[in-house]
C-alpha cells in the first residue's frame, strides 16, 4: 500500500513533469510555426523530416499530457494506486518508475500480450 508521503512525492514529480512537458509544447509551437521557406530541394527536404519529428514528438507529449493530467486526477479522487484492471495496489516501485501507471503489471502485461494478437 502506498502511503500518503509517497502519493505526495509522486503528485509533485507528475506536477513537474506537466509543467516541463507544456513548456517544450509551447516552445515547439513557436518553432513550427517559424519556419521560413527554404530555397532547394534538399533543404525543404530536410526542412520537413524535422519538422516531421517534431510533430511525432508533439503527439507523444499530448498523450503523456493526458496520462499525466488522468493520475493527478487519481490522486485528488483518492484513486490512485489501485489498478483499473483486477483493483489491486499498484507497487510502489512500478509507480516510482511510471507514476501515471493505471495497471499493475501483471494486467499490463496482459494487456499488450493481448493488443500484440490483433495487431
Amino acid at each position: 500500500m502506498i502511503s500518503d508521503q509517497q502519493i505526495e512525492t509522486i503528485r509533485q514529480l507528475l506536477s513537474q513533469q506537466l509543467s516541463e512537458i507544456q513548456q517544450r509544447l509551447e516552445q515547439d509551437d513557436h518553432l513550427i510555426k517559424d519556419k521560413s521557406d527554404l530555397g532547394d530541394d534538399v533543404d525543404r527536404a530536410n526542412q520537413e523530416e524535422s519538422q516531421q519529428l517534431q510533430l511525432n514528438r508533439r503527439q507523444h507529449d499530448l498523450a503523456h499530457v493526458k496520462s499525466i493530467k488522468d493520475a493527478l486526477r487519481r490522486i485528488e479522487d483518492k484513486d490512485y494506486g489501485f489498478c483499473e484492471g483486477c483493483g489491486e495496489d499498484i507497487s510502489v516501485a512500478r509507480l516510482n518508475a511510471r507514476p501515471e501507471s493505471r495497471y499493475c503489471i501483471d494486467c499490463q502485461d496482459y494487456r499488450e500480450r493481448k493488443n500484440s494478437q490483433y495487431a
